[in-house]
């Protein structure tokens, strides 16, 4: 979970802590839960295709190939990977 889904999160166990409960009602939170799952899951997908991108330049792989794998442009590749390629 991210530092500001952290703080949220904690912002809203005080606020929890100190509501009425004559003022709740029962909600369910499953497509919001689900969405921060897919969130993390996101995250990491791409942080392990920053690697792979990262490991194809390191083997000499042109922008070209990598923009094929991507299903873009060697440039729209480029453009996005290129600062996370540099040693």
């Amino acid at each position: 979970m991210s530092a500001t889904r952290q703080e949220r999160a904690a912002n809203l166990e005080r606020w929890a802590d100190d509501v009425d409960s004559s003022d709740l009602r029962e909600v369910d939170t499953d497509a919001l839960r689900q969405i921060a799952e897919l969130v993390d899951q996101r995250r990491r997908v791409e942080d392990e295709l920053d690697a792979a991108v990262r490991a194809a330049r390191s083997a000499q792989r042109p922008w070209s190939e990598i923009g094929a794998m991507l299903g873009v442009t060697k440039q729209a590749a480029q453009r996005k990977y290129a600062n996370k390629t540099v040693a």
